[in-house]
């Protein structure tokens, strides 16, 4: 059975099928929840899925046990997997946190604002956002060939038909700012040319233990602050992700990074520290950073939303430390 499943699995990554795709089939065809469909497409017992996880985390070790409540979750048998587990089987599993819990329980038909809000990338009169491959192939040409002032009168016209009480102006900020960390993310700046261009930065791992520092003005206080972390990057590919080890002030940053010749692109998330000024509230952004050529040090600008929807932005940097093992890992824990 299992070699029929692998042998399956590699059939249809040959077809270009993402592992969502490949999950969702193996969800269909044997009856299991999407968090077991992952592990499966990609040929894991819970055991090795454990294995990878340890390799990766070894900081925080699970076993095969802890896969399986989180798989059996949610059955009172099971565990609920917290949002930082969820984060990190995305990264282990290569989805986003959504496709490991979109067959769970889903209420949003009952909001009557639900069907206007879900329709904000209609861009023709009566044309939803299809969910076949063809039918979004024809609104993506449809954007390609529509004039900004059209586009512009497009969305005016759908805004005129939403409730004022929504606040139409701060949800077109709110979209403006959505649309351009869409952009920044890595599937989209890697997607935007045919081959990665290759460059000194392309020469070196980038890989290790980084003293990252960045820089805000805060609307409460007054002058130019800063944030330190140290933050372990994995580089594979073009593609780098970066955690912070654990810091004493229990705030949690996330990169995720395109990386094309000496730069960097990407997003950034970052959990604020629960007695800091911010009280644990969350935050994200688009970056981009420039590798210096020896691999060192990268330098570059944040762009970010506040809660009032306006647009920051500042310099950010990373320098290199250290390799990054179980050991070093845990020299820098707490430091900041």
């Amino acid at each position: 059975m299992r070699q029929q499943r692998r042998q399956w699995a590699a059939e249809l990554r040959a077809e270009h099928r993402t592992w969502v795709q490949v999950a969702g089939a193996f969800a269909e065809r044997y009856g299991v929840n999407l968090r077991v469909a992952f592990r499966m497409a990609h040929d894991w017992s819970q055991r090795e899925a454990a294995d990878h996880w340890n390799e990766r985390w070894p900081a925080v070790p699970k076993t095969f046990k802890n896969f399986s409540y989180w798989e059996q979750w949610p059955s009172a048998s099971g565990y609920e997997p917290s949002l930082e587990v969820l984060a990190r089987l995305a990264e282990l599993y290569e989805c986003s946190i959504a496709d490991l819990v979109a067959d769970c329980a889903d209420f949003r038909s009952t909001d009557p604002n639900h069907r206007v809000t879900s329709r904000v990338a209609d861009l023709s009169a009566g044309l939803a956002v299809p969910a076949d491959e063809d039918a979004a192939r024809r609104v993506a040409d449809e954007v390609e060939n529509t004039s900004p002032e059209v586009l512009a009168r497009t969305v005016a016209a759908w805004l005129g038909t939403v409730d004022p009480r929504l606040g139409r102006r701060r949800l077109l900020t709110k979209l403006s700012a959505a649309l351009a960390l869409a952009a920044a993310t890595p599937a989209t700046a890697v997607a935007a040319v045919d081959e990665p261009v290759r460059g000194p930065a392309g020469e070196h791992d980038l890989g290790g233990i980084w003293h990252s520092r960045y820089f805000y003005r805060s609307s409460g206080r007054a002058g130019q602050l800063s944030c330190e972390h140290y933050i372990v990057l994995r580089h594979t590919g073009d593609r780098i992700v970066g955690e912070n080890v654990p810091a004493r002030n229990d705030s949690h940053v996330r990169l995720e990074l395109a990386l094309r010749g000496t730069v960097a692109t990407g997003t950034w998330s970052e959990r604020t520290s629960t007695d800091g000024h911010y009280h644990g509230r969350e935050y994200h952004g688009a970056i981009q950073l420039v590798v210096d050529p020896m691999g060192k040090s990268m330098t570059g600008r944040w762009i970010g939303v506040d809660r009032q929807f306006n647009i920051n932005t500042d310099v950010w940097e990373l320098n290199w430390i250290n390799t990054a093992t179980p050991t070093t890992q845990r020299d820098y824990r707490n430091l900041v």
